[in-house]
């Protein structure tokens, strides 16, 4: 029997995210008010100019970084989004698109794009803009239709 495994870098289990943010309070509080995460985990770096923040719900884990010299990027919305090198959105998977969006839409959040179905792949989905302008995807599927 072969290894799947050799000669690969590693075998990853899990995926984590990362993101630089400017205010890592205000930061931490939206995704706790808008998402339901809670914090894990904080810890400063005077030596490098950071703190960090963890946060989590239901198995989704995002470490917060707020660094001295933090510079923002002005990304676009979508779909030219992605004309930037880098993680272009976060994704989240959710069970009931229709209900999601209604809730953004009864609050103060920015839509980047509204709903789009896109059907010989069996997505819906619509992005919205955190309190940092970070673009968060959110994605129900659906068996595609050919």
């Amino acid at each position: 029997m072969t290894d799947k495994s050799e000669g690969l870098l590693a075998t990853v289990k899990h995926l984590g995210v990362s993101i630089a943010v400017s205010n890592l309070e205000a930061t931490a509080r939206w995704y706790k008010e808008q998402l339901g995460f809670e914090e894990v985990l904080r810890r400063e770096f005077p030596e490098f100019g950071t703190r960090i923040v963890f946060i989590e719900t239901n198995g989704v884990r995002i470490e917060l970084i707020e660094d001295k010299n933090w510079h923002p990027v002005d990304r676009p919305d979508p779909p030219q989004h992605t004309s930037i090198q880098g993680v272009s959105q976060i994704t989240f998977k959710v069970d009931d698109i229709q209900a999601a969006i209604a809730r953004v839409k009864s609050r103060p959040i920015k839509i980047a794009w509204d709903l789009v179905i896109v059907k010989d792949i069996g997505f819906k989905e619509f992005f919205i803009r955190d309190n940092e302008g970070n673009i968060i995807q959110f994605l129900e599927t659906f068996e595609p239709i050919r």
